[in-house]
């Protein structure tokens, strides 16, 4: 009777893990690509679209370098912002913004930016830094390994938000840059120069995003088909998808749609794709047809959810000011600096495995030239 009992323990066991199994290939698993969507400022409410910048303060030679980077990294996906800078300011209104001691003045900023209309005004200190050139180790001479290593270049800002039609304080907000957190956060600093350019820069950057909307990456769930008619070419969007061609990736559900309307993967990743262009009423509207499937493990809601929380920020940051101007042209990609000349955009198209030679197609191994990451998001051999 015991071996009977693990033996039926067994089949029973074998079955449940075949039936999950079945299951798992039958609803799809998920995958992640990459979106950038809007986010609010930090220290404004809504979009300011009229900002005087006032003179940064600290040491000189790192403050002319930071109001320069300023100018610089203005955003330019808001057309319609108006910035003050400095110099403007101080032609505008006649009042002299740097005290007798070399350093700005908030008053007499605060005095500039009223009565050249801004809405708000964007002041900064830098508090400290460690900038400069970098002594390079000589490594001819005798345990040059032992030498401490310098620690990477890093400075410190401290940035004051205030009202200028009323001169009340909005808020305050340290940013701390060092080398490393501005090619994470801004990977195409790699392209400057110094670390002290790359961290100036980066800094720039974020001050902005006190006060106007910026952009935000973040990682869109996309399904993952297998056995429904139609999820060779739902995979095949997907891999457009996580290059970040959302347009080439929305053509390839469209077509898996108009064929099999039954499949529920190709209108949840064509309902991001509208997410993707901004239009989130036709994003509710294809989220619906996957409703209608007849497959269990339905996530409507929680694609729901998230679409209504990317429209919440995206009005959060336009609409209250949209009868002043329009909002500005669909995101599909986040904006980044001119590259150098040098420098070729990527040219890397989708593959599929449908389109590989059907001898390089073998269970549990990857075609020549395929990872076994690629391979797996797209495998076909079920």
């Amino acid at each position: 009777m015991i071996r009977f009992g693990f033996l039926f323990s067994g089949m029973f066991f074998a079955l449940m893990f075949f039936a999950l199994m079945f299951f798992a290939l039958l609803t799809g698993c998920h995958m992640n690509a990459p979106m950038h969507v809007w986010k609010t400022p930090r220290l404004s409410a809504g979009s300011a679209v009229s900002v005087a910048v006032a003179p940064v303060g600290g040491p000189d030679e790192v403050a002319e370098k930071l109001d320069k980077s300023l100018i610089a990294t203005r955003p330019q996906t808001m057309p319609h912002l108006a910035v003050l800078y400095p110099d403007q300011l101080e032609k505008m209104s006649g009042i002299q913004l740097v005290s007798y001691d070399g350093q700005p003045s908030e008053m007499a900023a605060y005095g500039a930016a009223k009565r050249a209309g801004a809405q708000v005004i964007l002041s900064g200190e830098v508090l400290h830094h460690d900038l400069g050139p970098r002594k390079v180790p000589d490594k001819r001479r005798l345990f040059s390994f032992l030498q401490r290593k310098q620690p990477d270049e890093s400075m410190s800002v401290r940035w004051t938000v205030l009202d200028a039609r009323t001169g009340s304080r909005i808020g305050q907000h340290t940013i701390d840059m060092d080398h490393k957190r501005a090619q994470l956060d801004y990977p195409d600093l790699a392209y400057q120069g110094s670390g002290e350019s790359k961290v100036i820069a980066a800094s720039a950057r974020r001050s902005w995003e006190m006060v106007v909307p910026t952009t935000t990456a973040t990682q869109a769930t996309l399904d993952l088909p297998w056995m429904m008619p139609g999820s060779a070419r739902v995979r095949k969007g997907n891999a457009y998808a996580r290059l970040g061609q959302w347009e080439q990736a929305e053509r390839e559900w469209q077509e898996v749609a108009d064929l099999h309307p039954w499949n529920r993967a190709a209108w949840h990743n064509l309902s991001l794709a509208a997410v993707a262009k901004e239009d989130f009423q036709l994003a509710r509207n294809r989220l619906e047809h996957t409703q209608l499937s007849w497959l269990p493990g339905d996530e409507t809601a929680e694609t729901s959810a998230w679409i209504h929380t990317v429209q919440r920020d995206y009005q959060a940051c336009f609409e209250p000011n949209s009868s002043s101007f329009p909002p500005p042209a669909p995101m599909l990609a986040k904006p980044e600096a001119k590259p150098q000349s040098s420098y070729k955009p990527s040219t890397a198209q989708a593959r599929s495995l449908d389109d590989q030679p059907w001898y390089t197609i073998l269970p549990f191994i990857p075609p020549p030239g395929w990872t076994w990451k690629d391979w797996w998001y797209q495998s076909t051999f079920f």
